[in-house]
């Protein structure tokens, strides 16, 4: 299959595009396996497994049980929740994605978060229609890059990140249209309608609350009941994304709609990146360097006087919004991952940092009085290592050019723009678009500096965490397997039993049909 954004003529010049939508419908309905690169189809399971994988985590967690009574009223279907019971496709992919959203600890593609949707919505489909693993790969493939491409094009805008929640409304259509076989102009009537009303999340509740679990949840069940509405005929607006004041002139301050074309050429999904440890993926570093530096205190007490850590702009911003929202023992999980003295110092007390540490450990005093002696900071380079990489917006910054000035004064503050203008400017020339994805990298370093009471200093210093986008596939599906594996563990489940169902996930596209009743409780392979 060829399926191209353009139509050459008999020169070099190319017909005007058709709108995105109707153009990414054609194309996620046409998609067939054989057409995803194998290194796409490898990131895709890995993006899979760790889904899956941040979901089982969240049940062993208190979040869980209360996520699970909240989707009590979708019983009795034919689609495994992780959760608990069987629910409705809709209810199964609504519930799941809450559990992977909950603490942090998902997986990106160069677009966003998307496996809450791109995931989640095809497995539950592909369950109850009995599908096959090949066409569940197709499906999540082509929602990822659906969704990511509109992100991409809006990413210089109000909302980065898991609230960007607009994206699993479109995965969610895509990765059910796919899976039940709708042809293109359905799904484009879907796509149209089920950005009739795109989210826009209010920073209080998505930090200072647990209603953030719901942040994909409620989008992606608009995405599901818009491809019931286009099967009943009702018709969606194809042009809106690019139209006058439809959702690019709504959602982006600087709209790149360069990022809407490339279909089967620059493959969102090869950009994957899988955490290693649940928070925000600019909090991974810090957590990755007090680790680290935790492996090398003496075998005896070791007493911290202070700890300074040093980061990127974006590493200090989620820390500065997220700081108010914290309440000692009382700070909503939310909060918590996105800041970084409470996870470095349960970090650097326990030796590990996993949803274990989100659960028992913050209730802890000597957590918070260790916490209250880690100091953030701004470090140059490691903002101009993340800038000049192309997740998570350095793809899309390096389109915008000078104007980038003004959209940091808007974002980070005037205050902060002015004294890191120099940085800014270094980044301000304007550069192509690259013209595939299968190197973009996402370097978001830090460095941890321990001092101890005794006078010695501990530094360590993380570049590029493990699983993020840039690192060799293996390591990242390594990753993906460890957390799928540990999340099964922690639920009760024996070693060799939870790596072979493990292994049994990542060969999914080889299966007749596909089931995710191994993973729920009491599970069995």
């Amino acid at each position: 299959m060829t399926v191209t954004d353009r139509l050459p003529l008999g020169s070099e010049e190319e017909t005007e595009l058709d709108p995105f939508l109707e153009r990414a419908a054609r194309w996620a309905t046409e998609l067939e396996y054989r057409d995803v690169p194998r290194p796409v189809r490898w990131a895709a399971r890995a993006q899979l497994v760790s889904t899956v994988g941040a979901a089982v985590w969240t049940c062993s967690h208190p979040l869980g049980e209360r996520i699970a009574t909240a989707t009590e009223s979708h019983a009795d279907g034919d689609a495994t929740f992780l959760g608990g019971a069987d629910l409705s496709p809709e209810g199964a992919a609504a519930g799941n994605a809450a559990l992977s959203m909950a603490l942090d600890f998902d997986d990106t593609v160069l677009g966003g978060h998307t496996g809450h949707s791109s995931v989640f919505v095809p497995l539950a489909y592909a369950e109850s229609t009995g599908a096959s693993g090949e066409r569940l790969l197709v499906a999540h493939v082509a929602a990822n890059e659906v969704a990511a491409r509109l992100a991409a094009a809006a990413a210089i805008g109000p909302f980065r990140g898991q609230q960007t929640a607009y994206i699993h409304a479109v995965a969610a259509a895509v990765g059910r249209a796919v899976i039940e076989g709708d042809d293109a102009e359905t799904l484009s009537d879907a796509l149209g309608t089920a950005l009739l009303q795109p989210p826009w999340p209010l920073e209080s509740p998505f930090l200072g609350s647990d209603a953030k679990v719901w942040s994909a949840s409620e989008p992606l069940k608009s995405g599901i009941a818009a491809v019931d509405s286009a099967r009943a005929g009702l018709s969606g607006r194809p042009d809106l994304t690019e139209a006058d004041e439809g959702f690019l002139d709504s959602f982006a301050d600087l709209p790149l709609p360069e990022f809407l074309e490339g279909f089967g050429e620059r493959w969102h999904t090869r950009a994957v990146t899988v955490k290693g440890v649940p928070g925000c993926a600019y909090v991974t570093a810090p957590i990755e360097a007090a680790l680290e530096a935790r492996g090398r205190f003496d075998r005896g007490r070791t007493t911290i006087e202070r700890v300074d850590v040093y980061g990127s702009l974006f590493a200090t911003e989620v820390d500065d919004r997220a700081s108010p929202y914290l309440d000692g023992p009382n700070s909503p999980v939310s909060a918590l991952s996105f800041t970084i003295p409470f996870n470095v110092a349960v970090a650097l007390i326990d030796g590990e940092h996993t949803p274990r540490q989100l659960a028992g450990r913050v209730g802890d005093a000597d957590v918070w009085r260790l916490a209250d002696r880690v100091f953030v900071h701004h470090d140059a380079s490691f903002t101009m290592a993340a800038l000049e990489s192309e997740v998570p917006v350095g793809a899309m910054l390096r389109r915008v050019g000078v104007p980038v000035v003004g959209y940091a004064a808007k974002t980070v503050g005037v205050g902060a723009t002015l004294r890191h203008l120099p940085t800014l400017l270094r980044f301000a020339r304007k550069r192509p678009l690259p013209s595939d994805f299968s190197d973009a990298d996402k370097r978001m370093g830090a460095r941890v500096e321990v001092t101890t009471t005794d006078g010695r200093t501990i530094e360590t210093t993380v570049d590029h965490p493990s699983g993020f986008a840039g690192k060799p596939l293996e390591e990242i599906r390594a990753v993906a397997r460890n957390k799928c594996r540990s999340g099964l563990e922690a639920a009760g489940v024996g070693p060799s039993d939870a790596t072979q169902r493990v292994d049994e996930l990542f060969a999914v596209d080889s299966v007749p049909s596909v089931s995710l009743e191994a993973f729920a409780p009491e599970g069995s392979p």
